[in-house]
């Protein structure tokens, strides 16, 4: 499936961008309100807080200026016999005081534990519902990926990154240990080996990997690779590094590459081939996935309330492909791309603008906002922007 503009010119980004316009308006409509009401969670709880610490303000006012009265009150009379009455006044208002003061404090802690218990919920269900759109929904995002295999099985953690967005996901792959063979094919590496019955010479010899435990495996979006093989015994350790055309290869701490005998017997075009081989294997393996964090500039974006700022990230993306869209397309209504099948049928899917800025001014003040980036209000312009999309 290939995706093309209207004037039959590729899609810098090869996928359905249309269907992916629609979920991304589709979780637009969802998170901001959950958003709006963490922050109006916050207020309430902000509002609540800061009428207690009025309440425990003022009876600490009264508590000190009634101090000073009744002792400005001894002076002025010069007698001793008001003494035990003041004391007596005072240590009843400071038992009193007291008192209210822990019942106040209860209080605080209540309202502060069950604004933060509530939107905990509400910042769960912000997770779950961008889950299944940001692992491939945003566009030009360097990914990085980190996999540990054990005889239980494999898991791993994705980050993206744009723009300054960043996003975390766990996932987990099938059950299976995940072997060399089943990673990558086959794969032998040379190494130095004492041979003879009377008489111990050193020579090379291949040794077939396939049977080796991937025990690690860091892969990125340069298709920079560092994988890590043992075998069975956890007794010997290979480790390969690289990208492109040029890998570096060590048995335990000793780099093979460095050895002329060695590293001649290493095919580096084989090498070459291994990160088709993994993103073969996260393309077809991943079997559940979990959105775990969300950050801004380095920022939780969650618990500091900036879901709203990583969608217009999204939507600056979004909308350079719109606006090239209206540039190509016949209709200036509509956002349309064409589908060509392996064996030449076209088909058009489009979404309008208006319906696009309906569905996005529902959501209030922030949706009309989005629009505007995304260039489906008359009133925006989109500017040309210049990123690379993977």
């Amino acid at each position: 499936m290939k995706y093309v503009y209207q004037d039959s010119t590729e899609l810098p980004v090869q996928r359905d961008f249309i269907e992916d316009l629609k979920s991304y308006i589709d979780i637009t409509a969802r998170v901001i309100p959950l958003e709006n009401s963490i922050i109006e969670l916050k207020c309430k709880n902000k509002e609540a807080l800061h009428e207690l610490n009025n309440r425990i303000a003022g009876m600490n006012i009264f508590e000190e200026k009634l101090s000073s009265l009744v002792n400005k009150l001894i002076k002025e009379i010069g007698t001793e016999d008001l003494v035990p009455c003041a004391d007596a006044i005072q240590i009843t208002c400071s038992e009193n005081f007291g008192r209210k003061h822990e019942i106040l404090e209860i209080e605080s802690r209540k309202i502060e534990n069950g604004t933060a218990q509530e939107c905990q919920k509400i910042e769960s269900k912000v997770l779950e519902v961008l889950n299944p759109f940001l692992i491939s929904g945003i566009y030009g995002a360097k990914k990085r990926f980190e996999l540990s295999s054990s005889i239980s099985g494999v898991s791993g953690e994705i980050e993206g990154s744009v723009s300054g967005l960043q996003y975390y996901y766990k996932l987990w792959f099938t059950e299976e240990p995940l072997t060399v063979e089943r990673l990558i094919d086959s794969l032998s590496l040379p190494g130095w080996t004492r041979t003879g019955i009377l008489r111990k010479e050193e020579k090379i010899k291949m040794q077939d990997l396939s049977e080796f435990l991937v025990s690690s495996l860091e892969y990125d979006s340069e298709k920079n690779i560092r994988l890590v093989l043992e075998n069975k015994k956890a007794n010997r350790k290979f480790r390969i590094e690289g990208s492109g055309l040029k890998y570096f290869v060590y048995e335990d701490d000793r780099e093979i590459t460095a050895d002329k005998e060695l590293g001649a017997l290493i095919d580096m075009k084989i090498l070459a081939k291994i990160p088709e081989k993994i993103q073969n294997y996260l393309r077809t393996n991943i079997r559940t996935y979990t959105l775990s964090k969300v950050l801004l500039d380095e920022e939780d974006a969650i618990s500091t309330n900036q879901i709203f700022d990583c969608l217009k990230v999204i939507a600056e993306q979004y909308g350079v492909i719109v606006h090239e869209c209206l540039t190509k397309g016949l209709n200036k209504e509509e956002i349309t791309i064409k589908m060509e099948e392996a064996d030449g049928t076209r088909t058009e899917k489009y979404i309008s603008k208006a319906e696009m800025y309906t569905r996005l001014s529902d959501v209030g003040s922030e949706g009309v906002e989005i629009a505007e980036i995304l260039g489906v209000d008359s009133r925006a312009q989109i500017k040309d922007s210049k990123y690379l999309i993977v």
